[in-house]
């Protein structure tokens, strides 16, 4: 597509800083995940036999971007593909409500692979166009006009339309609501930016006007958490008249992706098939996708989808904490001849501690946040809490040209002064008047659970004890936005788009799914800057100010690890392309297929 002029050196620039980044990604974090392990295997034990991780342990060939026009050629058609899937999608099915990967990992094949526009296949740190063919802005950056899609219908034939486009606007910012009652709006509502007014426009366009500057609004909506899974014909009118918790899931999961919705069968399976009507097509031409469906088997339990995937009852695992390979289960791949598997492997999330500040207590006191972050042994959290695969970095990853150059010389990152931090720890706590310590609860997702009890040992040097409240899924869904807890760690994934972070860094009025609980203006005010700049050199800048003002000066939240997220598949699942980072990206499987 062509961009109007103005939009060109901002693109250029764009492409240049993510070309970099692809280029240099691999090595620094292979590195830091080689150095931090090996590091804990000396310090642990002087006979110790250290675990160490290669480049081609960590990114093996099968990570490699994929040619689509050979993989259109050698394409086959049919065959079921059979994923694991961790859990039950929560919240019926609604991205609007949850990020979770339970569901957006099956989400993907029934909404589609993006919003308006989507991360590029063959790389994702690229925008390409999705359900807008093309899309044009103003000079200021605060009106944004698409070209919607003619060939695009929903599952039930009715196309999908400008009108599709307002409604979900409309439903995400809270202007969407009954006679009598408000719908809550999504959770990533602050991402968005301010939204003036949403208008539908002649030959299917839509164009959306936003109260603030906003040049890098195309990355927002490139998250591939935010997908159209609310059919304007049959929500709209149920929604007026009351429904206001009407789901996806309530009206059948009608979607606009490769995929139909079948059936669900609650803790065991679901099911979706092929969508003739799929716009998409591949590098021939061919419609997609290549499969005839795919089914998504529920398995909580990560030792019997290892199991699964060895014996070829399933051709591939579940993405998600919990569910991602440690050093020792993949061992047991690695040493049995007859699996037959490759990895694919992804840049995760961070490990981190998070304080709701809103809440009394002694936390709301800075030198005691700066205590805890002083003390947390970060590389210790790499073998005995993720698994024996991680990294360290302070909230994006450590090859982001976002990320401070400098980080690894800050206090809290250097390992080298772990005792002295751990004197200024205990120094501040006095200060405090908290040389006892305290008690402070913790919400903790049962799943990885092994994470709190690590916070738990940590703290308890500082005599701080970490009251766990250990739950399932479902509440941890719901209580993650509540303020009935001192601290959590929220979920594990942020977006490698500096402004798509406000919804889990931002004030909590307005990003309920936010780690810490806070309202910050400062913050606020940061992230309206970065939206508003047109400056790739400010907007590094606004992100690394933004960055030391959270985890070095008012301690927010205390990034401990970062995980390497590892996801083992059959040998005969082809042309599935892994991302670098985010495991959310690339679940529409439309260009996967079976060679068996």
């Amino acid at each position: 597509m062509h961009l109007p002029s103005y939009l060109i050196t901002a693109q250029f620039a764009l492409k240049r800083t993510y070309r970099k980044l692809m280029n240099n990604i691999l090595a620094p974090i292979t590195k830091l995940a080689f150095v931090v392990i090996t590091i804990f295997a000396l310090g642990c034990n002087s006979d110790a036999i250290l675990t160490t991780v290669t480049s081609d342990d960590i990114y093996p060939k099968e990570n490699r971007p994929i040619n689509f026009h050979e993989n259109a050629e050698n394409a086959q058609r049919g065959n079921i593909l059979t994923l694991a899937n961790r859990g039950d999608p929560p919240a019926g099915f609604d991205p609007m409500r949850t990020s979770s990967i339970a569901l957006h990992h099956i989400g993907g094949s029934i909404f589609g692979p993006g919003n308006l526009v989507r991360r590029c296949r063959t790389n994702m740190y690229l925008i390409c166009p999705d359900l807008a063919k093309n899309w044009r802005a103003t000079q200021d950056f605060k009106e944004w006009t698409f070209s919607i899609r003619h060939d695009v219908t929903w599952h039930d034939g009715t196309p999908f339309t400008a009108q599709d486009v307002k409604f979900w606007f409309d439903l995400a910012t809270g202007n969407t609501n009954s006679a009598t009652a408000i719908r809550a709006p999504a959770y990533f509502k602050g991402e968005l930016g301010r939204i003036e007014k949403t208008e539908v426009l002649e030959f299917n366009r839509v164009r959306i006007t936003l109260k603030d500057r906003s040049p890098h609004f195309l990355g927002v909506l490139a998250n591939p958490r935010l997908k159209f899974a609310h059919p304007t014909h049959l929500m709209e009118n149920r929604i007026k008249n009351g429904a206001l918790g009407l789901s996806p899931l309530d009206i059948g999961l009608i979607g606009t992706g490769p995929f139909k919705f079948v059936s669900y069968a609650p803790g065991s399976l679901i099911q979706v098939r092929r969508n003739n009507d799929y716009w998409e097509k591949d590098a021939l031409a061919n419609r997609l996708p290549y499969l005839d469906g795919i089914d998504f088997v529920i398995m909580t339990n990560p030792t019997s989808m290892d199991a699964a995937i060895r014996t070829g009852r399933i051709d591939g695992g579940a993405r998600g904490e919990g569910h991602y390979l440690s050093v020792e289960r993949k061992k047991g791949y690695d040493n049995d001849s007859k699996s037959n598997v490759y990895y694919g492997r992804m840049q995760g999330g961070l490990f981190r501690l998070a304080f709701n500040v809103l809440r009394p207590g002694p936390w709301q006191d800075q030198r005691v946040r700066t205590a805890i972050s002083l003390w947390i042994d970060k590389e210790a959290s790499i073998p005995s809490a993720l698994g024996g695969f991680g990294y360290i970095s302070p909230i994006l990853s450590p090859s982001n040209p976002f990320t401070s150059s400098d980080f690894q010389t800050w206090p809290r990152f250097n390992p080298e002064l772990k005792m002295k931090n751990r004197i200024t720890a205990k120094d501040l706590m006095a200060q405090a008047g908290y040389e006892d310590g305290f008690t402070m609860t913790h919400l903790c997702r049962g799943r990885i659970a092994i994470r709190c009890e690590f916070l738990q040992a940590q703290l308890a040097g500082l005599n701080i004890n970490l009251k766990l409240d250990i739950v399932d899924e479902g509440s941890w869904n719901r209580s993650r936005i509540a303020l009935d807890h001192d601290s959590q760690q929220g979920s594990f994934f942020t977006t490698p788009v500096p402004e798509g972070t406000e919804s889990v860094f931002g004030r909590y009025s307005a990003n309920p799914d936010a780690y810490a609980k806070h309202e910050d203006e400062t913050i606020q005010a940061l992230y309206q800057r970065m939206r508003s700049t047109s400056s790739h050199t400010e907007r590094v800048a606004l992100w690394r100010t933004l960055e030391r003002y959270l985890i070095l000066e008012q301690v927010y939240v205390v990034p401990i690890a970062g995980t390497i997220q590892i996801v083992p598949f059959r040998s005969s699942v082809k042309g599935l392309p892994i991302p670098p980072e985010d495991g959310h990206t690339h679940t529409d499987f439309s260009t996967t297929w079976l060679s068996e």
